[in-house]
């Protein structure tokens, strides 16, 4: 798993967790979070706790998080509609 510095950035400005903790907490999103949408060009968004996070996979599948931002609450309401 690998996290860009802008998300790095992101999780502790948005999220408010420090440095050591983050990737614990994506491993965390990408276990018990819920699958959000995605699309033909390797990317997938993930809802946890009233966030969205953005992923990326690599060629090995393996998944890259780009950024992360506060869910609206349109967002919600497109999963619960599911």
């Amino acid at each position: 798993m690998h996290i860009t510095k802008h998300a790095f950035k992101r999780i502790k400005q948005r999220v408010g967790l420090p440095k050591r903790a983050h990737l614990r907490h994506v491993q965390r999103v990408i276990q018990k979070g819920s699958l959000f949408s995605h699309d033909a060009y390797r990317e997938f968004q993930m809802l946890y706790m009233g966030f969205l996070y953005i992923f990326k996979l690599t060629p090995e599948l393996k998944p890259i998080l780009i950024t992360t931002m506060q869910a609206t609450s349109n967002d919600m309401l497109k999963q619960v509609g599911r």
